[in-house]
């Protein structure tokens, strides 16, 4: 399981709680890698040791404070990943049910990547799949070149590149009998990035051009400086 931090010591503090619960209902609970995009403030192994759970955690943090810098925090995960991939943002949880459901109640095939559906606990709304919430083998990431690390710097599209790509190489399954939570602001105040601008212009030229050239597979991943932190 790989999960971005950027500044959410108490959205990860409510991950860990849920995280505490995966040994007494998965028989094979995950290794946990979270990756800190640099934090300024709070830096995720702080967190994890105030917590001072047993978990199995691994923290690996980027040195440079890069805006929007998701594609590059996840390609840094899954470098460090083994066999099958759960890629989340800290903002949505998988409760233990729902992931003995996801990881272990149905034969897992690389061929196919896998997405839940998501519940916004702000509404009770459940929305359509979001393409951070992807279940998939580290085999078909090694083979479209991981996450495009050209969007790094302003915000979003990566995650749709990405989407696109995989697809070529696996097909969908989606998972109505899963449910991942999506924790609101009001809930927990850090649950999300704050404080930096969402402007897609930039990205949206950059995925236009990938479009256009059909999504070819990055080269180059890892454009910084990082280290493991814990």
């Amino acid at each position: 399981m790989v999960f971005l931090y950027y500044d959410n010591p108490q959205m990860l503090e409510a991950q860990m709680d849920c995280w505490s619960t995966y040994t007494r209902v998965l028989a094979h609970p995950p290794r946990i890698i979270v990756v800190d995009d640099g934090s300024p403030k709070t830096t995720a192994a702080d967190v994890i040791r105030k917590k001072a759970r047993k978990l199995p955690i691994r923290v690996y943090r980027i040195k440079e404070d890069i805006p929007w810098n998701f594609a590059g925090a996840r390609n840094l995960g899954c470098q460090h990943a083994e066999g099958w991939i759960y890629m989340s943002d800290i903002d949505t949880v998988l409760p233990a049910d729902q992931a003995k459901l996801l990881f272990e109640a149905l034969p897992l095939d690389p061929a196919y990547f896998y997405m839940p559906k998501r519940l916004k606990l702000d509404s009770g709304a459940i929305t359509k799949q979001a393409l951070v919430n992807l279940l998939f083998h580290r085999d078909k990431y090694l083979a479209i070149g991981g996450y495009d690390e050209d969007y790094a710097g302003y915000y979003g599209r990566e995650e749709t590149d990405f989407f696109r790509r995989l697809s070529r190489v696996a097909q969908i399954v989606d998972r109505e009998d899963v449910t991942v939570k999506v924790i609101p602001l009001r809930q927990v105040s850090d649950a999300r990035t704050t404080g930096r601008a969402r402007d897609k212009t930039r990205n949206s030229e950059i995925f236009a051009q990938k479009d256009a050239a059909g999504f070819p597979n990055p080269v180059n991943p890892l454009r910084f400086t990082w280290e493991r932190a814990l």
